[in-house]
Parts: C-alpha cells; sequence; structure tokens
C-alpha cells in the first residue's frame, strides 16, 4: 500500500515509542493527571483512564513523593464536599508534557515517512506485524491460480525457489480474489509436516515436498520438533513423535524432505 494513501486504511506505523520521562512518569500517568484536572475526582478520573481507584492513588502518590513540589492536592470535605486537583506545579509538569507529547508525534510521524520509502523495510514489518498462531508463516508469491469444481488449487513461489501448494475452497478463492503476483502468507501447523528421510524408492502423492536440512531437533518425552530450513532459508517446524526420530536415526545436518498436505495449507492474504 502506499504510505502516502489518502484512503481510510492507515499505513502501519513502522517506529512506535512511548513518550516517558525520567523516573518512570509515563503517559499513563499525565493522562490521569489530565482526567483529575478535568473532572476534579480521582474516582471518577481513575474510571476514565482505565484505572482502579487504588491504582490511582498509588501512582499519584509516587508522583506526588518523586517531585520537590506535590502534583495533587485533595480537600476533604468542606463547603464544596472536598475533592483533588492539581496544584500549580502539577499543571504546570501537565502543560510541559502535553507539549513534549506533540514533539514526539511529529518526530515519529516524520521517521515513519522516511521509512516507508524503503519497501524491504515495509515488507519485513507488515510480515512481523501479522499475528497468527500457527508455527509455520510462510510468505511468497501466486504463480498460479487453477480452478476446481469444489476447490481452487493456488501455487505460491517461496524464496529459495521451492513451490508450495495450497487447495482452498473457492469461496475463500472469490473473497481473496486470488491473482498473479498476489503477496500471500501461508500457515502450516507443524504436527501436519511430515519429516522424510528415505522415500525408500517409493514417490509420494503429496505435491508439497519441499527439501531442506534439518538445523535443529528439540526432543521431548513424546513428541520432538524438528526444524528443517529451506534452501532460500525458510524454516519449516514438524512435530513427530520422539520414536519416529529414533526410528529414522534423525540427526542435525541431515538431508530430508518436508511433506505437506495441500488441503492443510493455510492462505492469508493482506489487506
Amino acid at each position: 500500500m502506499d504510505p502516502h494513501s489518502t484512503n481510510s486504511e492507515q499505513p502501519i506505523a513502522l517506529v512506535e515509542g512511548e513518550l516517558r520521562l525520567i523516573g518512570g512518569l509515563n503517559e499513563r500517568l499525565f493522562r490521569l493527571l489530565a482526567a483529575i484536572e478535568k473532572i476534579g475526582s480521582i474516582n471518577r478520573a481513575a474510571k476514565e483512564v482505565g484505572l482502579s481507584y487504588k491504582g490511582a492513588w498509588e501512582m499519584v502518590e509516587r508522583a506526588n513523593n518523586l517531585c520537590p513540589q506535590v502534583l495533587v492536592s485533595t480537600a476533604i470535605g468542606g463547603r464544596h464536599g472536598g475533592g483533588t486537583k492539581l496544584t500549580a506545579t502539577g499543571r504546570e509538569l501537565l502543560a510541559l508534557f502535553t507539549r513534549l507529547q506533540e514533539e514526539h508525534r511529529r518526530f515519529l510521524e516524520s521517521k515513519n515517512r522516511e521509512l516507508a520509502d524503503n519497501p524491504n523495510l515495509v515488507f519485513l514489518l507488515r510480515r512481523l506485524n501479522s499475528k497468527a498462531s500457527e508455527r509455520n508463516q510462510l510468505f511468497g508469491k501466486v504463480t498460479a491460480v487453477r480452478i476446481g469444481a469444489v476447490t481452487v488449487e493456488v501455487s505460491i513461489a517461496l524464496r529459495g525457489g521451492d513451490t508450495l501448494i495450497a487447495s482452498i475452497t473457492k469461496t475463500s478463492a472469490d473473497s481473496f480474489g486470488l491473482k498473479y503476483g498476489d503477496e500471500v502468507m501461508a500457515l502450516i501447523k507443524a504436527p501436519f509436516v511430515m519429516v522424510v528421510k528415505d522415500f525408500g524408492g517409493y514417490r509420494l502423492s503429496e505435491r508439497n515436498q519441499l527439501k531442506g536440512t534439518v538445523t535443529r531437533i528439540q526432543r521431548g518425552t513424546v513428541n520432538t520438533e524438528v526444524v528443517i530450513e529451506l534452501a532460500g532459508g525458510d524454516s519449516v517446524a514438524a512435530v513427530i513423535t520422539t520414536e519416529s526420530l529414533k526410528s529414522m536415526g534423525l540427526r542435525e545436518g541431515d538431508t530430508v524432505w518436508a511433506v505437506v498436505k495441500a488441503s492443510s495449507v493455510i492462505l492469508g492474504v493482506g489487506t
């Protein structure tokens, strides 16, 4: 997506950061101070910023102890029923932090605009920003879309030259609007990856047979995780039984094939 696009979708923030003063005086404290200044009640101010009454008081008490002069004062009872308000020092510090926040916001916007001109960095951070529970997340580009009676077969070129085949429903394909050149994310559950060390003269019917090298073996009592590095540098994790590991005599450095059913590949597309 063009980072300068005028549509409603906001570009991903490549650089983020919270403004924090020395001593741990952070944005949450100053949101609380601003709410106290507006409302005049620490109880209602705490609710507005999502803090408990006790948590708000602890935050205020710590800030009061840190500063040479108190930031918040409380009147108990009296003609107006008491209340909580900022002192002159509290209002001065809140105004200073508000100005710093605006400068901080402009700085981040400037850096994000600069970084958005680097396509490699944008792609990397967009991928890192994806949130999925699957152990295997592979990225590639669509090289073919073959429509069948019930399912659609999608060919995905991974870096290094490997091709991954995904079989998805026609409904999903229609909703994605997949076409040649689209960038997609392929999700594969680790238990769905079969590890083959020696075909023994047989050929398998599965289309996805990704050749690689075992780079890590994490043994467990019952199951073991095997990590396989493909030619292009992508890693695929498989979960096999520890008994299978022993029977294959599998070791780090061995050449193996990660075999995956096309129906076990879940596709994700950018929005």
